[in-house]
């Protein structure tokens, strides 16, 4: 009798542990965080925890999409996962190497192509991408943004929602002279070249993590589950409310020429923010999430009198996504193609 209590124990918390499911990266076994999850009928259900933990509904079995900067997409089923964890193998995103052409150039200057998308209610409402030039100064100033292409999609607005139901573009990932990897330097995370892990816990329930990958030769710096282990930060203005969930950022940089690495070395970055959201009194309170991606395609220099030049032209042109970048996965692509 002892021996069945035990087994039928020992059963329980292996069915609890196996309803867990989580992405790892093929290569080293380590948590992949941020990563979006669609389920069966294009929903999405969040994005993967710290621990790579992914936010399935209860009991759910069915088909799972998810989606990651760093790793392209993967579809599997939740019921034949096995040993709970999913592997996800990296998308080796390279960028052209570019040498000054000027002695004493006063500008970096990075080609960025951007996307982002917001996910109300579960289901994709609005999707935007663009490329960008940034103008990095290398002493003195702000950075620079010159648009050079953009497309602006929306869900179709249905009639006889149209009252309870709003649509907004997303926010496009911004580049700052001051990134993620210099605070991250400035705390001292960076002084052991081969440290990875998490780094810091704060008490507004965030994670401060380093993930290196030798085979890929990247490394990656990232805050996690912002807002998540407190009481929901709540802001009110103009009719306005909302209540902040979740929060994540992370940063990747090439580290194949062994030194340290600057924003010259950025691979992409990634933004990702979970909220609840009343964009006026008439408007009920909906869940909305906010997707944001920048991949670096290019890297170059310039003069003053260049940067001048580029940001007076008017000259927009079709937008075309770069090869490199990895493609949207199936529920989202099949969302945006019905977007107007």
């Amino acid at each position: 009798m002892k021996y069945l209590t035990t087994s039928i124990i020992l059963l329980f918390f292996t069915l609890c542990a196996d309803a867990q499911i989580r992405l790892v990266d093929a290569a080293d076994g380590s948590p992949v965080q941020a990563a979006s999850v669609f389920v069966e009928g294009g929903k999405c259900v969040g994005a993967s925890g710290n621990d790579g933990a992914v936010p399935l509904p209860k009991g759910y079995n069915g088909a799972v999409t998810v989606q990651h900067i760093n790793y392209g997409s993967r579809e599997f089923r939740a019921d034949t996962v096995s040993g709970g964890t999913v592997r996800l193998t990296p998308y080796i995103h390279e960028i052209p190497e570019v040498t000054a052409k000027y002695e004493r150039p006063d500008y970096l200057v990075i080609i960025a192509y951007e996307r982002s998308y917001m996910i109300i209610d579960s289901i994709p409402s609005s999707f935007s991408d663009a490329v960008y030039d940034y103008y990095v100064p290398l002493r003195h100033g702000r950075v620079r943004r010159k648009m050079r292409s953009m497309r602006n999609l929306h869900k179709v607005r249905s009639q006889e929602n149209s009252q309870s139901e709003f649509y907004s573009s997303p926010t496009m990932i911004k580049l700052k002279k001051k990134t993620l990897l210099d605070k991250f330097r400035d705390k001292g995370y960076l002084a052991d070249s081969t440290a990875s892990g998490t780094m810091e816990r704060g008490r507004a329930g965030y994670v401060k993590g380093i993930r290196c990958d030798p085979a890929g030769k990247t490394m990656t710096v990232y805050i996690d589950s912002v807002f998540a282990n407190r009481k929901r930060r709540t802001v009110s203005f103009f009719g306005i409310k909302i209540r902040f969930e979740n929060y994540k950022k992370g940063e990747t940089y090439d580290i194949s020429n062994n030194s340290s690495p600057t924003l010259r070395n950025l691979v992409n970055m990634y933004e990702y923010l979970d909220m609840y959201m009343r964009p006026g009194r008439k408007f009920e309170m909906k869940r909305c999430e906010t997707f944001e991606d920048l991949y670096v395609t290019g890297v170059g220099y310039a003069t003053k009198k260049e940067m001048k030049a580029a940001m007076k032209a008017n000259s927009l042109k079709p937008l075309v996504v770069p090869p490199s970048v990895p493609p949207l996965s199936t529920p989202l692509a099949e969302a945006v193609s019905c977007m107007k």
